[in-house]
C-alpha cells in the first residue's frame, strides 16, 4: 500500500465549504502522480520521452462523508489487478479520525505513443505494482 497524506485546501470546496465531488478524483490522482515518481515513473519524462504513455480508461468513485475545507486526509492507493496492458487501482481516503470518507478505481492501460495500440507494461512497473497488491 502507498499512503500520502494531504490536506483539503479552501479551493476544493464548495460555497459551504464541503469538498468539491470532483476533487476526490484529484486527490487520488496527486497520490497516484506521487506513487509513480517514487518509483521512477515521471511523467514529464514519459510525456517527453518515452515510447509509450499510460492513460486512464476507467473511473470510479462512491462517497462515503463529507470533507471540509481544513481537513487533513490519507489517500491510501493498492494494486487490485495487473493484466498484461493494464492495472487496476483502488484508493481509500480517509478523513483524521480514519474514516473512509471515498473509495476509488481507475483503470490504466499502456499504449504506444505511435500506434495508439495497448502494449505490454513494462516490467519494473509491474513490479512496483505487486509491493502495493491487495
Amino acid at each position: 500500500m502507498f499512503t500520502l497524506d494531504m490536506k483539503v485546501r479552501l479551493h476544493d470546496t464548495d460555497a459551504a465549504g464541503v469538498l468539491f465531488f470532483a476533487n476526490y478524483f484529484k486527490f487520488a490522482h496527486d497520490a497516484y502522480e506521487q506513487f509513480m515518481e517514487s518509483i521512477g515513473f515521471d511523467f514529464r519524462h514519459m510525456i517527453d520521452k518515452s515510447s509509450y504513455l499510460i492513460l486512464i480508461v476507467n473511473a470510479k468513485s462512491n462517497f462515503h462523508k463529507p470533507m471540509y475545507a481544513g481537513d487533513i486526509i490519507k489517500v491510501a492507493i493498492k494494486t487490485e489487478k495487473i493484466g498484461h496492458t493494464s492495472y487496476v487501482l483502488s484508493y481509500e481516503i480517509f478523513n483524521g479520525s480514519g474514516e473512509i470518507t471515498a473509495t476509488i478505481k481507475t483503470t490504466h492501460v499502456a499504449i504506444d505513443k505511435k500506434s495508439h495500440k495497448p502494449i505490454a507494461l513494462p516490467e519494473k512497473l509491474v513490479e512496483e505494482l505487486k509491493n502495493i497488491s491487495s
